[in-house]
């Protein structure tokens, strides 16, 4: 296999973003926003933070994982259903810390997504580490703390 310029010129998160441009995400990201429908209905979102949050995250699903992670997502989703049911009803879009701004990740699909990643040790130390400085840390602590990780930044 042979590797181009940008191989060496670009950082995994831009390696993804090509990878989410190309359209390797859609599955994943038709898996959150159906999922998310089912705790936050009738909520529209920002599509421009999906565009930022997307590729962080499809920089921490290993090329193994990518095939099957929207079955993975759905798992999970399933696993974690009342849950996330909770935390949608007291820190999503429509929740009264909402209306002040806090968490707003929480009010976009791509945070199934983030929290999943957050609920393996492994996944959740890359996602930081891949965060940090290309996204507001704020974005992930809230999250991170929501789910009961602590503030990762």
């Amino acid at each position: 296999m042979s590797l181009g310029a940008d191989a060496y010129t670009s950082g995994p998160v831009d390696r993804a973003a090509e990878d989410v441009r190309k359209g390797d995400a859609d599955a994943v990201l038709a898996v959150a926003v159906r999922s998310y429908a089912a705790f936050a209905v009738h909520v529209r979102f920002d599509d421009g933070m999906t565009e930022e949050v997307l590729p962080v995250l499809w920089s921490v699903i290993t090329e193994e994982e990518r095939e099957t992670y929207p079955q993975r997502l759905e798992e999970f989703v399933s696993r974690y259903q009342e849950r996330l049911v909770r935390l949608y009803a007291e820190y999503g879009p429509q929740s009264p810390t909402a209306k002040y701004g806090q968490r707003e990740l929480l009010a976009h699909p791509v945070s199934l997504i983030a929290l999943e990643r957050l609920s393996a040790v492994r996944s959740r130390y890359a996602l930081a580490a891949r965060w940090n400085g290309e996204l507001p840390d704020r974005w992930l602590n809230d999250v991170s703390t929501t789910w009961g990780v602590g503030g990762l930044l």
